[in-house]
């Protein structure tokens, strides 16, 4: 990489244990965070996190650049984050949720549930054990949603971009690919455990806390604005 960047260019990062790795429009799988698309982060360093949450003796990361000049992006991050949760919930329905939380998960994504395929791309926190450990919590009625607010954002667990459409994938373009092995996989698998542990505990300490107003209930009733 070199240069200056262009305003419409972002360089983002997917790492993967594969290979000669090439995305493909309608890759991935369904019961992702946000369905099929090619998950990456603007993070290079979460992302090797990521690639070794697993104990893994190698990992790639791959490094593109993404011209955002005409992709339709949401930012989940910064709409009203029950947007994101009602995405996750429909790609991930948790069993997780209990009593009540089935029936008002339901009512949650029909009023603030987003269809993601008329997007070319979506960002948005990663939900990976802890943060969907969070949003089941707060369905299921244990969360409010000021704390919801609080775990996710102070817990540093990072954000992802899900490149959906077929413009998306043709707005890609491969800079570079990074191997990393050995005592470095193990060194990034071990901080990938300690954000997810100290996020555990951050939201712990919250729940200790009496959880007043804004359960998903009052959201859905509109109480919570």
């Amino acid at each position: 990489m070199g240069g200056i960047l262009l305003p419409n260019l972002i360089i983002i990062y997917h790492g993967t244990r594969q290979l000669d790795f090439a995305p493909n429009f309608g890759g991935g799988r369904n019961y992702h965070d946000f369905g099929k698309g090619l998950y990456a982060t603007e993070d290079i360093e979460a992302a090797k996190e990521w690639a070794c949450q697993d104990k893994t003796e190698y990992a790639y990361i791959y490094t593109y650049e993404l011209d955002t000049a005409v992709l339709n992006i949401i930012n989940l991050e910064k709409s009203n984050i029950i947007q994101w949760v009602s995405a996750l919930m429909q790609h991930r329905p948790s069993k997780k949720i209990r009593g009540a939380g089935h029936a008002l998960c339901e009512k949650m994504i029909k009023i603030y549930g987003i269809d993601v395929e008329t997007y070319d791309a979506i960002r948005g926190y990663r939900a990976d054990n802890s943060n969907f450990q969070f949003a089941s919590d707060f369905v299921s009625g244990v969360m409010s949603l000021p704390t919801l607010r609080k775990v996710v954002n102070e817990g540093a667990l990072g954000l992802q971009i899900c490149i959906k459409s077929a413009l998306a994938y043709e707005s890609l373009e491969l800079v570079q690919v990074e191997k990393i092995s050995g005592e470095k996989c193990e060194l990034y698998h071990e901080r990938y455990l300690a954000k997810d542990s100290a996020a555990r505990t951050l939201a712990n300490s919250y729940l200790n806390e009496p959880q007043i107003g804004q359960l998903l209930s009052d959201v859905c009733e509109g109480v919570a604005k």
